[in-house]
């Protein structure tokens, strides 16, 4: 647990840094997609070092796919 919080300590700092390059309000479509794109890797790194098993996101798109493409290949 020592270690997760010493990474969410670094991360925030590095976040820090960044947000300031990011600062103006032409830019808030940017720190929108930052900000989900910065807690999506810190979500995925705290699973890693808790290792936590998290099914593959490929299943989801094969779980979406499937049906489109078997009825795409049924008109042909």
């Amino acid at each position: 647990m020592l270690l997760v919080l010493m990474f969410a300590l670094i991360a925030a700092g590095c976040a820090a840094m960044d947000l300031s390059s990011l600062k103006g309000r032409q830019k808030r479509r940017d720190r929108v997609i930052w900000g989900l794109l910065w807690i999506g890797g810190m979500a995925a790194t705290i699973c890693t070092l808790l290792k936590i098993q998290v099914p593959s996101p490929l299943l989801l798109i094969i779980f979406i796919y499937k049906p489109i493409n078997d009825l795409v290949s049924s008109w042909f």
